[in-house]
């Protein structure tokens, strides 16, 4: 049991993902990464905007460029034109399962998602 990524993807045959003693996701590192496949995408932005990009999108990682921030953003939908499609990461697939679980459990309790979507 870890929660250090490099460790599972380093040792690990088959992953449970949980969140508050849910599973959301259980099978092979190969099989959890691709989950998200077609939904990662690796985007550069100012510097300035990063904020913003963190209320807005589901961010996986962030890279300092001499020309701004290579964000690496979950989502369904390609979050500007110049997004570019990237291979995803069992990190990346972790963020969206969880995100994604915690969404589908605040509608289950009446309550609203949170503001920035997994499965938008």
């Amino acid at each position: 049991s870890t929660h250090i990524v490099s460790d599972v993807e380093a040792t690990a045959t088959q992953i449970a993902l949980i969140n508050r003693g849910h599973l959301v996701s259980f099978g092979t590192p190969e099989s959890v990464s691709q989950m998200v496949t077609g939904r990662v995408w690796e985007w550069l932005i100012p510097s300035e905007q990063l904020t913003a990009a963190k209320q807005k999108h589901l961010i996986s990682g962030t890279i300092r460029k001499s020309n701004g921030v290579l964000i690496r953003v979950v989502s369904k939908e390609r979050p500007a034109a110049d997004a570019a499609s990237a291979a995803p990461t069992l990190e990346d697939a972790y963020l969206y399962a969880i995100a994604a679980d915690r969404e589908e459990q605040a509608l289950r309790r009446g309550g609203s998602p949170s503001h920035v979507s997994a499965v938008a």
